[in-house]
């Protein structure tokens, strides 16, 4: 039976494994504690990017497959504004982007969603 317990070590599975695959990389990389609503988002990678931090918002759709990129993409950009804030960076400093985690494949083989503008 699939549980929210599920749901949610599932979840931190996913950004455990995307905190360690940036640091095999040799980033600096933590996961970030949970703030209630001012989250921060999952994963706070330094250096990448060319930004000063990128702010990971990690998702682990279920067996639906449902995946709702404006939703998500809100959320972390709502998120880089706390990351941002809690740290004294301007919000221009810190690159919010989405990681899908793609069922039954690697790390490796995850989606990074980022809005073109943030790039440009």
């Amino acid at each position: 039976m699939v549980t929210r317990a599920t749901h949610k070590a599932r979840g931190a599975g996913f950004e455990t494994d995307t905190r360690d695959q940036f640091r095999a990389s040799g980033y600096l990389s933590e996961r970030l504690a949970r703030a209630g609503s001012h989250d921060e988002g999952d994963v706070a990678v330094s250096n990448w990017l060319e930004r000063d931090f990128v702010v990971v918002e990690c998702k682990a759709p279920g067996s639906s497959g449902r995946i709702d990129l404006p939703g998500w993409l809100r959320e972390a950009e709502r998120e880089r504004g706390f990351f941002a804030k809690a740290r004294g960076l301007s919000e221009t400093s810190v690159l919010p982007v989405v990681l899908i985690k793609a069922r039954g494949k690697s790390i490796k083989d995850a989606y990074l969603v980022i809005r073109l503008g943030e790039v440009l």
